[in-house]
């Protein structure tokens, strides 16, 4: 059993042995936490770039419908304007027939009231009627 035990205790690692192991395990503990913060860092970026991707899309689709509503309102804009051009050119016309119209009467009154003149002008001025004997101006009262 002496042997045994000896032969076991001579393949236990020195103590320079296990200090070199010890630092072999940091240094590796060392390395395996930097690929460690690595892999989450790529991963990470990799995240990130997607969601910088989403949001690029949904910004661009928003400006996108954005810029469909502003034509789309430019246009309604210009058919509104045109419309309301439309209707003031209507107004328009419609103010200038009844101006032509009132014009027109005023120039047949003008006309009968010059007829009218010369007629009087022509004519024998009419005598007052209470010069005629047959008229009485004040007529007695039925109850008198």
């Amino acid at each position: 059993m002496e042997e045994t035990s000896a032969a076991n205790f001579s393949r236990l690692p020195t103590p320079s042995q296990r200090l070199s192991k010890i630092r072999q395990r940091k240094k590796k503990t060392r390395e395996e936490m930097f690929s460690d913060i690595m892999e989450v860092t790529r991963k990470e970026r990799a995240h990130l770039n997607e969601w910088k991707e989403v949001v690029s899309k949904y910004r661009k689709d928003a400006s996108e419908r954005e810029d469909r509503r502003d034509t789309r309102d430019e246009r309604w804009w210009q058919e509104d304007w045109q419309e309301d051009q439309r209707w003031r050119q209507e107004d328009q016309r419609w103010r200038d027939a009844t101006l032509g119209l009132l014009r027109d009467q005023t120039d047949m009154l003008r006309r009968l009231v010059e007829l009218q003149e010369r007629q009087q002008d022509h004519r024998v001025p009419l005598q007052p009627l209470y010069n005629h004997p047959q008229h009485d101006p004040h007529p007695p009262h039925p109850d008198a």
